[in-house]
Order: structure tokens, then sequence, then C-alpha cells
């Protein structure tokens, strides 16, 4: 193909037809740059579909991500309302010696709490992109609210472990009560006699008093953020039934 259009030059050089040679010059430029735009539009086009199916892709894996969450933050809910309830019943002293007698190991949970492992990694990779989550403005704003949720959490969760670490922790061992505690920790059986002492001290209706204040603002946290990833899930859903129905 080179070959032909150099043959073509030279005939029209030799002949002198410079106006006919510029003509010619300018429409082999003008074929050179239409191959080069279609070229580049192809491979955008390819790009194109590339980034589509990782689109797809990373779609799917963040829904698994946010699936995944919610199915931990379920189990989580469900024990500090377990918690909270028990703790209610104790300081609005309902609780009775039977059910602490039945399971004397309920003492402890008064002070304690379910805590929340979460992995938001995909989330994190996405919002950390200069473009918006998957090129959808809706979801990448309701996935930054969430993962804010979620940081908020995380910061509160570090101050009930610490007031476990500096208020609770040190009771029990002021009050002899680590060994029976760590008889509890590995399931291992304590008898009522084993908490009795500590039930009507102030100290300890104190203790139970602020965690379950702790753990009521825990709760909202909690809820909040499950909330937010509910939508989230919806905002998907709500586009996957836009896409089908196109189709």
């Amino acid at each position: 193909m080179i070959s032909f259009f150099r043959k073509i030059r030279q005939k029209l050089l030799c002949q002198n037809q410079v106006t006919r040679y510029l003509v010619y010059a300018l429409g082999e430029i003008l074929l050179v740059v239409i191959g080069i735009l279609v070229a580049l539009q192809v491979n955008n086009w390819n790009e194109d579909r590339k980034l589509e199916k990782i689109s797809d892709q990373s779609l799917q894996s963040l829904e698994e991500e946010i699936k995944e969450a919610r199915s931990t933050l379920a189990n989580i809910i469900s024990v500090n309302k377990r918690i909270l309830n028990d703790s209610d019943l104790f300081i609005d002293g309902i609780m009775t010696k039977d059910s602490l007698e039945k399971d004397p190991g309920k003492i402890f949970g008064l002070t304690t709490y379910a805590f929340a492992t979460l992995n938001f990694t995909i989330t994190e990779q996405e919002l950390s992109s200069e473009r918006t989550i998957l090129g959808r403005k809706n979801l990448h704003e309701k996935s930054r609210i969430s993962f804010q949720d979620y940081l908020r959490m995380v910061d509160f969760e570090i101050i009930i472990k610490n007031f476990w670490n500096n208020k609770v922790g040190p009771f029990f061992i002021e009050a002899k009560m680590m060994v029976v505690y760590n008889r509890f920790l590995k399931e291992r059986p304590i008898s009522f006699e084993d908490i009795e002492k500590i039930l009507n001290e102030e100290k300890f209706l104190n203790l139970v008093a602020a965690t379950n204040s702790f753990n009521l603002r825990f709760l909202v946290l909690l809820e909040n953020l499950d909330k937010d990833l509910e939508e989230a899930l919806a905002l998907m859903k709500q586009e996957e039934d836009d896409l089908n129905s196109k189709h």
C-alpha cells in the first residue's frame, strides 16, 4: 500500500502536476488522520468495554461486601439489644435472684457489649478514587455516608473499650472478681455465690448504668450504619432493574 502511494507521488512530480500533487498529498494526510482517529475510537471503545466489565465486577464485589457487613451487623445488634434489655432490668431492680441463680454469668454481660469487626476494603478503595464510585453519584454519596457512620462507630467503640479497661476491669480486680470473670470467659461453671457479693454494691450498679448508656448510643450508631447500607443496596437494585428494563 505504501509502495502504491509512493508511485503515484513520483508520477505526479515527474509530470510537473504540482497542484494535483498537493491535493493528493493533503488527501493522503487526511486518510492518515482518519485512520488514526478510527484507531483511537476503536481503542476507546475497547477501553470502555474493559472499564464497563471492571465496573460490573466491582459493583458485584461491593454488593457482596455490604451484604456481609449487614449480616454481621444483624448479629451484633441482636446481642447488644439483649445486653441492653438485661441491664435495664438490673438497673430497675426487675432482674430476679432466681434468674441470676440459673445463669450467674449474665452479671458480667451487664458491663460489656458486642463489638463490630467489619470489612469495608472495597468501599474504601472506591471512595479514595478520583472518580465517583463506579460512575454512580447517588451510590457514591450513600457509600461515603455509610463509611463515615462506620468510622464514628469505630471511634465510639474505642471509648467503650477504654471505659471497660479503666473502670470495669479495675472494679473486678478490686472486688476480687477477676478469677470468677476468667472462669466466665473460659465458659467454666460459676455459682450464684461467686457473684452475689457485687450485686448490691452501688459502684457496680453505677458501672452497669454507665455501660447501659454507652450501649444505647452504640446501638444507635450500629442501626444508623445498617440503615445506610440497606439504602445502598436498594440503589444497586434499582439500577439493576432499570438496566434490565432497557433490555
